[in-house]
């Protein structure tokens, strides 16, 4: 008997990834590059669709550091990167390789040999990175998803995919539409009341990959330390630490390490390694709160991430990249899921509060990954938490108040309209601002 649909997509989409998922993106292909490029480095140059460009400009790359941009990302990749490890491609890099990484760029900088530009239409997800060394010339694109390379061409031969393929795909602009026909509240729900808990061990991995990023953010300063701070002002008696409060610094922690350059590894839920950890520390802390057995945590991070999965799919082409700020607009609702799972919430409740959520911070843009991430997960949870608890007195949102519909999908339906209709061209403002700003890097 084959495996469960829904252990499928969890191990499809759920992927440990060291470092933020666009970071990770341009090492892996400058990685794969390398592979078949050999040599002195001559020139580097990448292409990407708005959404990858402007999101690898000011999240912190992983072992740096701190430090940021597409180009460290992708001469760390060639020097360093193991594309055999996918997205944990910088594990093993050194403070040593930074500082050598950082001297390459600086040549190549000078002679104007190394640049990143704006590829427009593309799919939400696209990236193409040339490397020249003074034996090949590789090119290797990838699309849809950031690990997704389908493209490999050496000096002018092409040895994985093809052109046309390329050519369609940035005609089409969209990306791969995901079946979601089988998932919905009702089924998630009953997937994770009656499986057996022996078909859930990769959900005990994301639990432990989880705990241990959102304790470095605790422990280390990283970005705007938004979980620090609540930690310290319950020290001073100033926030009281209840469950709620419980669940947004242990979340919140995880998103300032991994924005901040954290070392350490979270496991990543549709291409987003803060999309996971927020649908994965929310239903942990109410775990450890509550006082719940480790099956009961399983089974409520498994309600999450599997609602991240369903709601991002039923976004079709921005399954693994959106416009619209999901750590702030949609993963929130999949968090307060599995919370609400452990409180006992019905079905009907976790639908009727997750269209309240949707509705609450619809259309809040992506501007990139970013330390402040963190602040805007802060938000979306914090409103997530409270429409739960509007739920569990039947209190939701109606149809009468604007994106909200009657149904959840129809909701999310309004949901992926906006972003497709007023927001497609978001990214290539803000890249717009980030040149001007002279923050291209």
């Amino acid at each position: 008997m084959g495996k469960n649909v829904f252990v499928q997509v969890l191990e499809k989409e759920l992927i440990p990834a060291l470092g933020c998922t666009e970071p990770v993106a341009f090492a892996l292909n400058a990685a794969v590059a390398r592979k078949y490029a050999p040599g002195e480095i001559k020139r580097i140059s990448m292409e990407g669709s708005g959404l990858m460009v402007i999101g690898v400009q000011s999240v912190g790359i992983p072992n740096t550091g701190g430090k940021r941009g597409g180009f460290l990302s992708s001469v760390l990749g060639v020097i360093a990167g193991d594309a055999e490890k996918d997205m944990e491609v910088l594990n093993n890099v050194t403070e040593t390789e930074v500082k050598t990484a950082e001297a390459i760029i600086e040549e190549l900088l000078s002679d104007g040999k190394i640049t990143l530009d704006l590829v427009t239409p593309a799919p939400a997800i696209y990236l193409k990175t040339t490397l020249v060394t003074d034996q090949h010339t590789v090119s290797v694109s990838l699309w849809n998803e950031h690990n997704g390379v389908k493209i490999i061409e050496q000096d002018g031969k092409v040895i994985l995919g093809s052109r046309e393929e390329e050519k369609a795909a940035l005609e089409a602009q969209a990306g791969e539409i995901f079946d979601a026909s089988y998932m919905s509240v009702e089924s998630i729900y009953d997937f994770c009341t009656n499986c057996n808990i022996s078909e859930l061990d990769h959900i005990k991995i994301t639990i432990e990959l989880t705990r241990g990023v959102c304790k470095d953010g605790l422990d280390n300063p990283y970005g705007l330390e938004v979980a620090r701070t609540l930690q310290e002002n319950i020290d001073k008696g100033f926030i009281a630490e209840d469950e709620i409060t419980y669940i947004l610094k242990w979340t919140s922690a995880g998103l300032d390490a991994r924005m901040g350059g954290s070392g350490y590894a979270a496991m990543s839920n549709t291409g987003s390694g803060n999309q996971g950890i927020i649908s994965s520390m929310a239903p942990i802390a109410a775990g450890d709160y509550r006082k719940s057995s480790e099956n009961e945590i399983i089974r409520a991070v498994t309600m999450s991430n599997l609602m991240n999965i369903y709601l991002d799919y039923r976004s079709n082409e921005y399954a693994h990249l959106s416009p619209m700020c999901y750590c702030s607009g949609v993963a929130p609702v999949a968090a307060a899921s599995g919370v609400a799972f452990l409180h006992g919430a019905t079905k009907e409740q976790i639908s009727d509060f997750a269209r309240t959520t949707l509705g609450n911070l619809a259309g809040v843009i992506c501007d990139g990954a970013k330390p402040s991430c963190s602040f805007r997960s802060y938000t979306g949870l914090c409103g997530a938490l409270h429409a739960m608890l509007m739920a569990e007195k039947g209190l939701s949102s109606s149809s009468i108040e604007g994106v909200v519909a009657d149904t959840l999908d129809d909701t999310i339906d309004n949901i992926y309209r906006l972003q497709k209709e007023c927001m497609s061209t978001t990214d290539e403002f803000v890249f717009k601002v980030k040149k001007k700003q002279g923050a291209i890097c």
